[in-house]
């Protein structure tokens, strides 16, 4: 750290033309070594299931929240920790920065192409070619290595087909990207459903084949979802929810008249006064927070407009919260488990697990009473909330703890020897688009 702190320290602007190319190749190298360091440590760390420690059930989730990397960022540092562990020469290249992130990524596709004990036959090769050439020239490389093992492809009709088979979704802002493979039987069924739907285009009809596909994937869907061969989910058929505002829902403006100075001014200091510990930088330098947006299932922040045409024919729920928790109403106490009408309140508040870190959507959450049910015998919303099955299980077999602050809504966790989680508090959602402050003063009243 010292050593990176004196490089910091250098004034670049003043280094001379040489020095400065020169220490831009060194430090290249340097880089590559680290990749290398935090690849293999990384690694062992998986290795040993050391992210369960910390109440994590993969390591690249725990990269994500101990060390603030996006979720592909983590699973592709796993996955070079993985694979330098079974390819010898190319870790040794790698922790000498002889070979790059971007070159190891060549090699790991062709590990996903052929299998690691193929590419292990080629390892001080590969580490060699790393060395002497560019990323480019390693993949294809890699490609004729793939062309040798698998010169026909794969066998289109077996059990390494189905094997194979996978569905992953990635959304990038309101956009969901699909990314799969399907084995002969799967694929044929899939396009033949997909296929009666799409049709030929019809006069006017100016959409693209792949748009037309598209529609009629969410057809499919929607089909689905409106029968009643789906299992239930949370104890009712499974279905899209939406998280609207009275005021957008009755069409009222989404977004506020352009404030003046005195307006500014005035909700610079509400925000102030709600936000956590006291106001962020931009609520201090008045910076207004944005206007709550509608909230869609698994997408999140949807326009106005589409919230209103979804609204049109869906089923109202009216659900009344404390603007600043977040926190709604006691809906009852008679059942032992939360019914729909309960669990439709813990989805807006909770949104995913509560447990500080976890993503998992809420229907993919139990209701955790806080209290057992048994010792007073009633469910009620500050008494729930929302845990993923593996953190549950924490809970209960694990000796962790929650504790819910009913004041603020948050969630804190505490370790079984009683310290506390270096994650969190975890916070409720007060409206579509919002989550709840942070203690701080209460609001003056007015």
């Amino acid at each position: 750290m010292a050593g990176l702190a004196a490089v910091s320290a250098v004034d670049v602007t003043a280094l001379p033309d040489k020095q400065l190319r020169s220490e831009i190749l060194d430090l290249i190298r340097a880089r590559n070594e680290l990749e290398a360091a935090l690849a293999e440590r990384v690694g062992s760390f998986d290795a040993r299931e050391l992210a369960q420690v910390d109440a994590h059930q993969a390591t690249s989730t725990w990269l994500m929240n101990f060390g603030s990397m996006s979720k592909g960022a983590g699973l592709a540092l796993t996955g070079r920790g993985r694979l330098l562990r079974q390819l010898p020469a190319v870790a040794t290249a790698m922790r000498d920065g002889a070979v790059s992130v971007e070159q190891l990524s060549r090699v790991a596709d062709l590990v996903r192409r052929v299998g690691i004990d193929t590419v292990r036959e080629y390892d001080h090769i590969l580490a060699a070619l790393c060395a002497a050439a560019g990323p480019n020239e390693v993949g294809k490389a890699c490609e004729r290595i793939h062309a040798l093992v698998d010169p026909d492809g794969p066998d289109p009709d077996g059990k390494e087909a189905f094997d194979k088979r996978d569905l992953t979704f990635a959304q990038i802002g309101q956009t969901l990207y699909l990314r799969g493979r399907l084995d002969p039987d799967g694929a044929a069924i899939v396009q033949a459903a997909i296929d009666a739907l799409m049709r030929p285009p019809a006069a006017g009809d100016e959409r693209t084949a792949a748009q037309r596909r598209a529609d009629a994937l969410v057809d499919l869907a929607r089909l689905g979802l409106s029968g009643d061969s789906l299992p239930e989910v949370g104890g009712e058929r499974p279905h899209v929810a939406i998280l609207i505002t009275p005021d957008i829902l009755l069409g009222q403006p989404a977004d506020p008249p352009e404030p003046t100075a005195d307006t500014a001014t005035a909700t610079a200091t509400a925000n102030a006064t709600a936000d956590a510990g006291g106001g962020d930088p931009l609520t201090t330098a008045g910076v207004p927070q944005l206007p709550a947006r509608p909230w869609l299932s698994w997408v999140g922040e949807v326009s106005t407009a589409l919230a209103q045409r979804l609204a049109c024919d869906g089923i109202i729920w009216r659900l009344i919260v404390d603007p600043r928790t977040g926190l709604p109403l006691d809906v009852g106490d008679k059942y032992r488990a939360a019914p729909p009408w309960m669990r439709k309140a813990l989805w807006a508040r909770d949104r995913t697990c509560r447990w500080p870190g976890c993503d998992t959507p809420a229907p993919w959450t139990d209701a955790h009473h806080l209290v057992p049910w048994w010792k007073q015998q009633r469910t009620s919303i500050d008494g729930l909330v929302s845990l993923c099955r593996y953190h549950h299980g924490l809970v209960h077999e694990g000796q962790w703890s929650l504790h819910l602050d009913r004041a603020t809504g948050e969630v804190n966790v505490t370790r079984p020897d009683g310290r506390p989680y270096e994650l969190g508090p975890s916070r409720p959602w007060t409206s579509p688009s919002h989550q709840g402050p942070g203690p701080g003063p209460p609001a003056t009243p007015t």
